[in-house]
């Protein structure tokens, strides 16, 4: 029978650091070669949500195989099976992204390399580049979430491979994984000084350091700039934050919180969407309420509208405001986004509308939903002023059996007909579309505003969270006397909804989202998460050059410019470093010798003055032998010294002071 192939030693002793021109000669030791398999499947398990099926695969396969490698059942695979394989996962990673570079295609052509790459390690130095693959792919899981809860688990995750490092440089199995870890924690927390210096002084670039890239921002749940059946209800199902707001006075009232987003003024017979409006530089807004200030924080979402409360009466940094006052920003909301901004909840605006924009207001297609353009000349025929039209549609919606749910059926062409005559049953983006399509059957120009209506305020951080359940839809229309105004036609099917939430308005069809209807214990808790990565959002994530300017102000400590920051940076590095070294300098000296050792020592610095120098091999008692065969005086205190000095180190005078005082003056009175 063939005989299994000897495994190759490693160099020198399993305790026995190598030289640096070695260690590639080095074969990888078995303990270290399951420490970095399961470093990088720690560090990259999180991302197989993340990835394509096959990729975490090809992980999974990948690491068995060499487990059992390692362990002596499978045979190393060939190079050329090696080098096909290689070849094939970077096309199969193509194929899937047809590219090979960006955040997704990216992430997955480092896995799969990586897994590979494993197939052929076979020296300490391979294991090395492994490990600092896993230090890469920490960097990589912000790319997805900036959370705190990411940032936990990748300080984890930075703990494990540091202990991994250890592990394949310690050669050595007698330390336990437990004293590893330890060492490894030790370090990372000595360098959380460090990096917070770097974080606070380090100068900031405009802009973030990473953005949500093309292929993120189809992940990402959100507003549209378009609207058709379907998409606010299936938007009504994430729990995830909108955005949240801090207001400088007291919060308005649920009915008035109306966040506007998107104005869409074109209608296709199936959806809506926006028109292309010039920017305003002056604000017509009359007959207004008191202004209302807040300070926005809104989450990514790849668009380029911002929110604010109906109706915004401010520009803010980098933005502009549409003849629709609808806030679009100068560059896509890649990052976490920060503005302050004013409002008026009471307003009149677009009283002096462009005819051409009611013109584009007022036009539909005839070829379909002919019994709503029925309804709706109908109308216009029965009542003379426009407001009689609206107050009728939305007694019709009132009365006539309209049912406000979240599980409107599938409607398939002349979709607003079969809403509004036959099943009479929809959500807010069907009220909101039928509403405005029977206002311009009638004559009136209307357009849908999409946006959140409403929020829930957070009792712990005093400031309102709007979710993506708080998702709405609304209409405007036209008056020739009063501009545009909103109306909800929602509010008329279902006041609840607008008065106090989805979740009172729906109770049987959507889960509560709402923090304030749990238990009082656990909804504090959730308040006080949320109130932390509300601060996270505000001091890490946003924390660009702006708010570094005026933190590093707000110390008076004589900080004003980049070349006070980076003197700054220095002298902090220097001092955190140097206090380190001092207290492992203190940790380490020698320790302080006895008492007795140092009047011992003293008497031995007399005897070498005279030739007698006593041998580091030579104990007390023999060098007092050597002393007496010498010329040396007063032979008889120094046999007296020698006697009490072994009394006080070895014998019951240890703890004598009076022994100790006699050693002294005895040693005081040699004169030699």
């Amino acid at each position: 029978m063939p005989t299994s192939k000897p495994r190759p030693r490693t160099l020198g002793a399993p305790n026995q650091n190598l030289p640096i021109r070695d260690i590639p000669k080095e074969v990888a030791s078995r303990s270290g070669i399951f420490a970095v398999c399961f470093c990088f499947l720690f560090s990259i398990a999180p991302h197989f949500f993340n990835l394509p099926l096959w990729v975490s695969g090809i992980v999974i396969a990948s690491l068995c195989w060499r487990i059992l490698e390692n362990l002596d059942h499978l045979k190393p695979v060939p190079k050329w099976l090696l080098a096909t394989m290689v070849v094939f996962g970077g096309l199969s990673v193509f194929a899937e992204y047809w590219t090979v570079v960006g955040r997704d295609a990216g992430l997955a052509l480092l896995t799969v390399m990586t897994s590979f790459k494993f197939l052929e390690s076979r020296s300490h130095r391979d294991l090395l580049i492994l490990v600092f693959l896993c230090y890469f792919l920490i960097a990589t899981h912000f790319l997805f979430s900036q959370s705190i809860l990411t940032a936990a688990l990748m300080l984890i995750t930075l703990i494990v491979i540091t202990a991994t490092l250890i592990t394949i440089n310690q050669r050595d199995d007698r330390v336990t994984i437990l004293s590893r870890l330890k060492i490894s924690g030790r370090m990372v927390a000595m360098s959380i000084p460090l990096m917070l210096i770097l974080f606070v002084l380090v100068p900031r670039i405009p802009g973030p350091l990473w953005g949500i890239t093309d292929e993120q921002r189809g992940g990402i749940t959100g507003l549209s700039n378009t609207m058709s059946p379907g998409k606010i209800s299936n938007l009504i199902r994430s729990n995830e934050v909108a955005f949240r707001v801090d207001f400088t006075g007291l919060v308005p009232p649920q009915n008035k919180l109306y966040w506007r987003g998107p104005v869409m003024s074109m209608f296709n017979g199936h959806s809506w969407y926006r028109s292309k409006r010039n920017r305003i530089s002056q604000f017509n807004i009359g007959t207004y309420d008191e202004e209302v200030e807040y300070t926005v924080t809104l989450e990514p979402n790849g668009e380029h509208w911002l929110l604010a409360l109906d109706i915004p009466a401010q520009l803010i940094k980098d933005s502009r405001m549409t003849a629709d006052f609808q806030l679009i920003s100068d560059n896509e909301i890649n990052d976490l986004r920060r503005y302050t901004v004013k409002s008026r909840l009471g307003y009149q605006i677009g009283k002096y509308e462009l005819l051409t924009y009611l013109d584009l207001t007022s036009r539909f297609p005839r070829n379909n939903n002919k019994r709503t353009i029925a309804l709706g000349q109908e109308l216009s025929r029965r009542y003379q002023n426009p407001e009689d039209i609206v107050r009728h549609v939305l007694t019709m919606f009132r009365k006539e059996g309209y049912v406000y749910t979240l599980r409107p059926p599938i409607l398939v062409d002349n979709e607003v007909d079969r809403f509004l005559f036959d099943s009479k049953r929809g959500f807010c983006e069907n009220y909101a579309g039928s509403f405005a399509l029977l206002m311009r059957a009638a004559g009136i120009p209307s357009r849908i505003v999409a946006g959140y209506q409403g929020g829930e305020y957070s009792e712990v951080g005093n400031y309102l969270i709007v979710r993506q359940s708080d998702a709405h839809a609304w209409t405007e229309v036209w008056f020739k006397q009063r501009g545009w105004v909103r109306v909800d036609p929602t509010a008329a099917v279902s006041p609840s909804r607008i008065e106090q939430g989805l979740d009172v308005a729906l109770p049987n069809e959507v889960s509560s989202f709402r923090i304030r209807n749990r238990n009082p214990l656990f909804g504090k808790l959730l308040y006080s998460w949320d109130k932390l990565q509300h601060d996270w959002n505000d001091w890490v994530l946003n924390y660009d050059q702006h708010k570094q300017g005026d933190f590093l102000r707000d110390l008076n400590v004589g900080i004003e410019d980049w070349g006070d920051m980076v003197f700054a940076l220095m002298f902090m590095l220097l001092l955190v470093t140097g206090s380190y070294w001092l207290a492992s300098y203190y940790r380490e000296r020698p320790p302080k010798p006895e008492a007795y050792e140092i009047y011992f020592n003293k008497l031995l610095k007399k005897l070498k003055k005279q030739g007698l120098d006593k041998k580091p091999s030579e104990d007390s008692r023999e060098f007092l032998r050597r002393i007496d065969s010498s010329e040396v005086n007063q032979k008889s205190q120094l046999a007296r010294i020698v006697d009490l000095y072994n009394l006080l180190k070895y014998g019951s005078a240890r703890q004598n002071a009076l022994a100790l005082n006699n050693l002294r003056s005895l040693v005081n009175s040699i004169k030699l």
